[in-house]
């Protein structure tokens, strides 16, 4: 089972970077049937179709063929998306001048112990130590 999710996540990936959506897969049957109207009407094969409506051909065959517009705009892997993320740097100078201050102190080296933890009774090991 796990293998079955890993295996379609990874179409699913493949699919997406390529650009090919569930709309496109929908649409295959209507490329086969106008590969077929171009095999039956021009002689064309397979790769004639693709050169024709995706290639180098396409304008060409657009300008012939005007009557076809509307089979042309039901082929899949029509959609011209592109999706870029334009990001513009300004840098803006911004100096803040910081002054240097030396502070000077004087180290405390007094200890001084107080007892912050009270009990009702005192045991004499938890005494604080005596300076003699």
């Amino acid at each position: 089972m796990k293998s079955l999710f890993a295996i379609s996540f990874s179409f699913l990936v493949l699919f997406q970077s390529v650009g090919i959506g569930m709309q496109d897969i929908l649409l295959l049957g209507r490329l086969v049937q106008h590969a077929e109207y171009h095999s039956e009407n021009y002689g064309d094969d397979f790769f004639t179709f693709v050169e024709k409506h995706y290639g180098s051909l396409k304008t060409e065959h657009q300008q012939n063929h005007k009557e076809e517009d509307q089979e042309h705009e039901e082929l899949p892997f029509q959609h011209i998306s592109c999706h870029h993320a334009s990001t513009d740097v300004v840098l803006v100078p911004f100096d803040i001048s910081i002054v240097k201050v030396e502070i000077n102190t004087q180290p405390s080296h007094s200890f001084h112990y107080e007892n912050l933890y009270s009990s009702l009774e005192k045991f004499s090991i938890f005494q604080p130590p005596k300076f003699a």
